[in-house]
This record gives C-alpha cells, structure tokens and sequence, in this order.
C-alpha cells in the first residue's frame, strides 16, 4: 500500500488529475515503460536497446513524454543528459509502481493446499452425499488439511442459494439451472432389495407381483411419486409407497425388517446389501438410469481452490 501511495502522490497529483486511476485510462502503458528506461538509462540509445526499440521510436517516446507531462524529464548539460527536478522525483516511485504491476499480471497462478483455511459448502442429494462424500473428504484432507466440508440437502431451493453464493457446489439431479456452469457426473443405475428371505423372491418377480408390494421411497422433499410409478403407469399398475425416508440408510434399515421393499442406488445397495441382510434384483419395469449434475457459479470459474474441489468431485465420481 505504501508504494500505490506514493505513485498515487508523484503521478496524479503532480499531473493535475482529481482521481488515483481515472487518468491511467487515457494513458499508454508502453509510455511508461519507456519512459522508466529512458529515466533509468539517461541515454537514448541505451534506453532503446533495453528496451528492443530503435533510437527512433525511443526518442519519439520521449518526446511524447515530455508532453504528457509538461516537463523535459531529461536535460542535455553538456555531453550527456541528466534528470530533471520532476523526473528525479518520479523515478523511484515510477519504478516501483511498474513493478508492482508487472508482479499483478505476471506471478503464475499457484495454489499451496496446505495453507488452504476455507470451509466449502455443498447442497448435495442423499445419493451424492454417501457416494461421492467420503471419497472428496478423503482427497481434501490429505491434500488440504485446513478445510472443512459441510454438506446440507439438495432441496426446492439449493440452486437459489448458490446463486446468492451461500453455496459452493450443489450436486443434484440432472436439470436446467439458469445463470450457473453445469455438469453432468454420472449415470446411476436402479436396483431393487427386500430383507432375506422375503416371501416375494420365492418364484418370478413380474411386475404385478412387484407392485402389489409395499415401497419404500427415499425423497427429502416428502414426494411419494417417481420414476418406479411412471414404469408402471405404462403398464397400467399402480403401487403403494407405505414408507417415505428422507435417507437411503434409513430407507433400507426398514426394509431389513419388513416386507418393504426399496427401489434405488445399485451403489447404494452393494454397500449395504450384506451388513444389512437384504436381496437385491432387478426391477421387472424397465427403469432408466437417474442422472447427477454438478452446479457452480459462473463467478467461481477461476477460483483455484474451488477448481480443485470440483475436479475432486469429478474424480470420485468417476
């Protein structure tokens, strides 16, 4: 702050402009840069050498230095030049400031992770929470020790609120989210469980026998209704959703002691098929496989950290 200071002091003010960086606008960065050879070198062909110029165009430069600022900057006193009032004034805080810009537009882009302290915040389906959770957690804290997750629902309202930049990333299912960058993860595939032992594995599972069942419907939002009863729509069947859990855990736990039966996740269900005790098969409708997208805003494009985040969530997803 002290070097934008003193450039702010010897620049604008001595040029007579009323603001710290309106004048910039009218002015030639490639005029500056000159002219900080020209004041460093004290010799045309010098400063044109440094500069990769022809004596020409350097000397053209002085001169229009010299007219931007109403001063002759340089003063011949015999055989050489020599630095006017103004310019020995301007040098240092000129060179300063030019470094100063130059370190702006041309440190590299680097991110050191062990020195990240953020807390990244995702909406997430139950699905994406349980799948994709644990393997982001695992990369972030080997890699960024110093940053938390907190996961909350994918609900109505996720994708408002990422807009309004109370969230980072929402992973939810596949739709048109307008104002915000998106991703299509991955495809997951249906399967059906019912406890060991169910009275339904016993012969073959049309879809009738299917639908006489009680379902279980896992669904945040209270909806009884989705893809399993459209399948049977076609069919001109219909089911009943006796049990609605906002949780594919709590979903399959009372499936393991009932003659419920749950239709969901394939990955879902191999992680718990044993522990639990449950039978999986596949449903006798044909069910197309449900879609996860990935949601951001177009602000945190560039965002470093948050570009590592979101390729971790690629990679557990794939």
């Amino acid at each position: 702050m002290k070097q934008l200071q003193v450039l702010q002091c010897h620049v604008c003010i001595q040029c007579r402009y009323d603001g710290p960086v309106e004048h910039l606008a009218g002015l030639d960065a490639n005029l500056l840069i000159a002219l900080d050879a020209l004041l460093a070198e004290q010799h045309v062909g010098r400063a044109a050498r440094r500069l990769g110029l022809s004596e020409s165009a350097t000397s053209h430069a002085l001169a229009r230095a010299r007219r931007h600022f109403d001063d002759p900057l340089l003063v011949r006193v015999g055989r050489k030049m020599t630095l006017s009032d103004r310019a020995r004034r301007m040098a240092p805080s000129l060179r300063a400031g030019l470094e100063l810009v130059a370190s702006a537009v041309t440190t590299p882009a680097t991110l050191d992770l062990g020195e990240v302290r953020r807390v990244v915040r995702i909406a997430a389906t139950d699905f994406a929470h349980s799948v994709l959770g644990p393997v982001l957690w695992r990369a972030v804290s080997q890699a960024a020790p110093g940053v938390d997750l907190v996961f909350s629902p994918a609900n109505a309202v996720a994708l408002d609120l990422l807009r309004q930049g109370e969230l980072d990333v929402v992973l939810t299912r596949d739709r048109r989210a307008k104002g915000l960058r998106y991703e299509l993860l991955l495809e997951e595939a249906f399967v059906s469980m019912v406890r060991r032992g169910h009275p339904v594995l016993a012969g073959r599972i049309t879809a009738k026998r299917f639908a006489s069942l009680g379902h279980v419907v896992v669904n945040p939002g209270l909806r009884k209704r989705g893809a399993v009863d459209a399948a049977l729509g076609k069919r001109n069947l219909r089911r009943r959703v006796a049990y609605v859990s906002p949780t594919f855990l709590g979903a399959a736990r009372v499936v393991a002691q009932s003659d419920l039966v749950l239709t969901g996740s394939r990955r879902n269900a191999e992680e718990v098929a044993e522990p639990l005790g449950l039978a999986t098969f596949e449903p006798p409708v044909k069910l197309t496989p449900f879609r996860q997208a990935m949601y951001w805003r177009p602000s945190d494009e560039h965002d470093l950290f948050l570009s590592w985040v979101r390729d971790r969530i690629r990679d557990a997803a794939a």
